[in-house]
């Protein structure tokens, strides 16, 4: 069996484009987490060792997932250096969630930085139906 798809880029010009796969939101945000460190660093060398709280609210889903959301992910890694291995809601309904992040500092030793984001944009922001079988799509464009 073939494995589902979480994420792939698509192409734009000069910034990363990027759609996220999901069966629901939660699962559609674990994804762009991901896509977001994949991004940043190889996510597979991110250890699950320490553990942040997080807590946002927004005026519509699509602003909490594509902008807040992963807006909130990129400053903690800018800032603090937090890099996400995997992510644990407490809840997430309609446009606030409370999570779990597990992750860790980012180690120049083990974690190799490949793109330097600025910032997460509102160009081509979209959650959609993806598949008719309760499937999401998410687009977000990151410039780089």
């Amino acid at each position: 069996m073939a494995e589902k798809r979480k994420y792939e880029l698509f192409e734009h010009m000069a910034d990363i484009g990027l759609y996220i796969y999901g069966r629901g939101l939660e699962e559609l945000f674990a994804n762009a987490a991901e896509a977001l460190m994949w991004v940043l660093t190889d996510p597979s060398k991110i250890e699950a060792v320490e553990e942040r709280r997080v807590g946002l609210s927004e005026d519509s889903t699509e602003a909490l997932l594509l902008r807040r959301w992963m807006a909130e992910l990129h400053y903690l890694y800018s800032v603090e250096g937090w890099l996400t291995a995997r992510v644990e809601f407490l809840s997430l309904e309609g446009s606030s969630l409370e999570a779990v992040l597990w992750g860790e500092r980012l180690d120049p030793v083990r974690h190799e930085v490949k793109d330097e984001v600025k910032g997460v944009t509102w160009h081509r922001l979209r959650i959609e139906p993806e598949d008719g079988e309760g499937g999401l799509r998410a687009s977000v464009v990151l410039d780089v």
